[in-house]
């Protein structure tokens, strides 16, 4: 017994602890997330995102802030270079009076003949929020059971680019109010990104904050659950079958390039690992729970 008791003690030690995933609180809609890494290639669909399509749109996910953005800085959520960047913002606030700053939620798009763009809505940190977008001849966002009204706009401008996931889309003649500028994004984690082509919650009102994982239906454009095993690929479970993928381009600029090249085969593999975190977690509780009874 002593013997099993020492052998137990020295593979929880060896565990790497710092393999264990943030966030520290599972996802409300189960399974697992994607994490918004500037060392891991960037996230992107397989092919062009709709390049045609007008919206309207419904860009919804849960996302877990662990270190927000500064004030002078946003993280781009989803977006596409010259339609739109759904993103979370620098923010002084701090709801959950832990110290850690809440952020913002906004978004900007390009349209036909012209932009919009909308800032509003508390994203508190080290928590799951429901965080949602609306595009529909203009833009609004909302968290957490109420989104905003919108107003008057146009429709998307036509873009032949990939969607990207925590890049950086480039839209030109509009920015943030406080000219926060869009970095590549870390320290976010997001599950159930989900974008429709109807309005899936009414504006101006409160809303029913969902409960467990989406499923597919006919007004579903983009579905991912983000439960899969790899970190390269990331299926589509709706009808268009369009997945993410992770880019041989790496995140940061070409020039930039050959410095980091090998760094990121590294944190490849790192992420590889840390994307088991979870798993590690719950075996490092039944190994304890084990020792315990033992003792």
């Amino acid at each position: 017994m002593k013997y099993v008791k020492k052998t137990l003690l020295i593979i929880i030690l060896m565990l790497p602890l710092t393999l264990f995933a943030v966030p520290h609180e599972p996802s409300p809609a189960g399974g697992d997330w994607l994490e918004l890494n500037p060392k891991l290639p960037l996230v992107q669909t397989e092919k062009p995102w709709f390049p045609d399509y007008p919206g309207p749109l419904t860009i919804e996910a849960w996302i877990y802030i662990e270190e927000p953005p500064n004030l002078q800085s946003a993280f781009s959520l989803v977006g596409q270079t010259s339609r739109f960047n759904w993103a979370i913002l620098g923010h002084s606030g701090d709801s959950n009076f832990d110290g850690v700053p809440d952020s913002i939620g906004g978004i900007l798009t390009q349209e036909h003949n012209g932009t919009s763009g909308m800032v509003t809505t508390h994203l508190p940190a080290r928590k799951w929020v429901h965080y949602v977008a609306v595009i529909d001849n203009s833009v609004t966002v909302g968290s957490s059971g109420f989104i905003t009204q919108i107003s008057h706009g146009e429709s998307l401008a036509t873009a032949n680019n990939r969607l990207i996931i925590g890049g950086v889309p480039v839209l030109t003649e509009i920015a943030f109010p406080n000219k926060q500028e869009t970095v590549l994004g870390t320290g976010v984690y997001i599950d159930e990104l989900r974008i429709s082509r109807v309005l899936r919650y009414k504006l101006g009102k409160n809303y029913t904050v969902p409960t467990k994982a989406f499923t597919s239906d006919i007004d579903t454009l983009g579905l991912y659950h983000f439960d899969g095993q790899s970190i390269e690929h990331y299926k589509d479970a709706s009808e268009h079958r369009i997945p993410l993928i992770r880019s041989r381009e790496n995140a940061e600029s070409k020039k930039e390039k050959l410095a980091v090249e090998a760094p990121n085969k590294l944190a490849t593999m790192w992420g590889t690992l840390k994307s088991a975190g979870s798993r590690l977690e719950a075996l490092f509780l039944q190994l304890m729970n084990l020792m315990i009874t033992m003792i």
